[in-house]
Formats: structure tokens, sequence, C-alpha cells
């Protein structure tokens, strides 16, 4: 516990002011009594936990009788009317039936034969045994100091500063067992029960007062949980409409882009298509006009041909009518000459006769 040393003074000087002392049971009591009131005194007072062990024994038949009772059974009969009523009766009766588990009856008789830190062991693990009920039983009963510690007892040394504010039941519970001589545990325990006792209607009346302040604190913050759940709300509303209204938008926009680049796709694609059409008329075309060039080439040749064949005809049927005129004419030339030879000749005989005649 933080500053031990500080609160160690402080504890000594409370308890040297605490005059009065609770009367505890004594040292030849029924451990199952002792454990018994012990656990009604929890949380309590030792006149209301006297009063309860009473009504208890009065109410059933025996501890086997009080073990087989239902938690409501034995608030009932012990007439407990505290908070913690019901989980007292649950505890004991966890604690009743541990016992009878272990030894078969409801006794502690057995636990006194083993040494002191068995006994402790024993009696600190019962099941649903607080620990300022095994304290107490084991400081009256089997001689082991320890002194009871509750969240009563805490409280009050919180508010005297003999305690630091943050420190558990536990914290406190072992700080007091070391501050405290073994021999002085029972006269502790004596002394802080009686303080308890004078102040517990003071305690409860706190405690209400501080549960009444925690309840209303409660209030507000569940109130003003529930406000900025509901501001919360309306402001994830209007996020959400702004991301709706936003991915509205974002979705027309982007069927306007897609509508656009389907437009720009369609005109591409009748572009291209028009352009395919166009190069395919264009091929045509020029398929067409290289078939008729190739075509008025080949006509020309042709004519070219039949021209320079017609030529090469007129020039070599020329050539023979010239040929044939020329032969024809040295023919007729060849008889003219030979007629006129001939007639020439033919002529000079005549004469040649003639002058003959003449001479004879």
């Amino acid at each position: 516990m933080k500053n031990a040393a500080a609160h160690s003074k402080k504890l000594n000087s409370v308890l040297r002011g605490l005059k009065k002392k609770a009367e505890l049971p004594d040292s030849d009591t029924e451990p199952l009594e002792v454990l018994t009131i012990a656990m009604l005194a929890w949380e309590s007072t030792s006149a209301k936990a006297r009063a309860m062990y009473a009504r208890l024994i009065a109410g059933t038949v025996d501890w086997n009788d009080l073990r087989v009772c239902m938690p409501e059974e034995i608030v009932s009969i012990a007439g407990d009317k505290s908070p913690e009523a019901l989980e007292r009766a649950t505890r004991l009766k966890m604690v009743l039936r541990d016992i009878y588990l272990r030894h078969h009856e409801v006794t502690l008789t057995p636990e006194f034969i083993g040494r002191k830190r068995e006994i402790k062991a024993a009696i600190s693990t019962l099941d649903g045994l607080v620990p300022y009920a095994a304290s107490r039983v084991l400081t009256l009963c089997f001689d082991i100091p320890l002194v009871p510690v509750d969240s009563q007892v805490c409280e009050l040394l919180v508010e005297k500063g003999a305690a630091h504010e943050d420190a558990t039941e536990e914290d406190i519970a072992a700080f007091i067992n070391r501050s405290v001589k073994p021999d002085d545990a029972a006269d502790v325990h004596a002394k802080l029960q009686a303080w308890v006792d004078g102040r517990h209607e003071k305690l409860q009346a706190t405690r209400r007062k501080n549960e009444q302040a925690e309840r209303r604190a409660a209030r507000k913050r569940r109130a003003k949980s529930q406000t900025d759940r509901a501001v919360r709300q309306v402001e994830r509303a209007k996020a959400l409409e702004i991301s709706r209204k936003a991915a509205e938008e974002k979705a027309r926009q982007r069927a306007i882009r897609k509508a656009e680049a389907e437009v720009k796709a369609a005109a591409a694609a009748e572009a291209k298509e028009a352009a395919a059409l166009a190069a395919k008329k264009a091929s045509k075309k020029t398929v067409t006009k290289k078939t008729v060039t190739k075509k008025s080439a080949a006509k020309k040749k042709v004519a070219k041909r039949t021209a320079t064949k017609k030529k090469v005809s007129k020039k070599k049927v020329a050539k023979r009518t010239a040929t044939k005129k020329k032969s024809t004419k040295k023919k007729v030339t060849k008889k003219k000459v030979a007629k006129r030879t001939t007639t020439k000749k033919k002529v000079a005989k005549r004469t040649a006769t003639r002058k003959k005649s003449s001479r004879r």
C-alpha cells in the first residue's frame, strides 16, 4: 500500500483512540457457530448477526437442515433485509455444502488435527467463505491471529486517513496484519468491530447517499450518452445523406462520362467504319482504275501491236507491190527492149534485104 509508514502511524493513533470493544464469542464456542455468525456479521453489525443467528437456529433442525435450505429460505428465516442478504445466504450455503463434501457431515472438528498452515489453507479455501469470516474463525477458534477486515472497516480507516483511498480490501487487511502484533489481533478486531457497530447506520446512509449520487450521475451519464448518441445519429444521418448525395452525384457524373464515352466511342466507330468504307471504296476505285489502266494499256499495246502489224503489213504489201511493179516494169522494159531489139533486128534485116535487093 502507498505511504505505508505514514498510514501505519495513523493506524496506531486510531487504534489507541478506540476504547470500546465488541463482544466476541468465547474460545470454546462451536466453530460452525463462529463461522455462521462471522458470515452474518460480514458487512453488518454484531447485534444484527446475533439476532439473525438466533432466528436461523430456531427455524432449522440442525446444521444439515440449514445446509439444504435454499438461499431465499435462509434470507427469509434469518429476516435479513440488507442489500447483501441474498449474497450472504448464498455464500453461507456454499460454505456448509463444501464442509459436508469434505467431511461427509457438517462439522469443522477434523480441521483441528492439522498444523496451523494446513488449518489456515483449509479454512481459507472453503467455497464461498469471505476473507473477513475466514480471519475471524482462524483468530477465535484456531489461534491463528488475523484481523478480520470488510469494506466497512476500510471505509472508516480511509476516512480517518489510516489507509490509502486507492487501496483494495485485501491490501488494507494485509497492511493491518503487518502493523498489528499477533497477540493483539483479537483485541484490535474487537475494537474495529465496535467501531463498525457504532458507525454502521451512518456508513449505510453514506453508502445510500453515494449510491443515489452514483445513480443520478449514471442517469445523467445515460441521458448525456443518449443525447450524444442522438446527436451522433443525426450527424451520422447527415454524413450518410451527404455521402449518399455525393455517391449519387459521383454516379451521375460517372453515367455522364460513360454516356459521353459511349457517344465518342460510337462516333469513333462510325468514323472508323466510314473511313474503312471510304478506304474500301478508294481501294475499289484504285483497283478499278488500275484495272482500267491495265486494260487501256493492254488495249494500247494491242492497238500498237495491231498498228505495228498493219504498218509492217502495209510496208510488206507496199514493198511487195513495189517489187511486183518493179519486176513487172523490168519485165515490160525487157520485153520492150527485146521487142525493140527484135523490131530493130527486123528492120535491119529488112533494110539489109532491101539493100541487097537493090544492089542486084
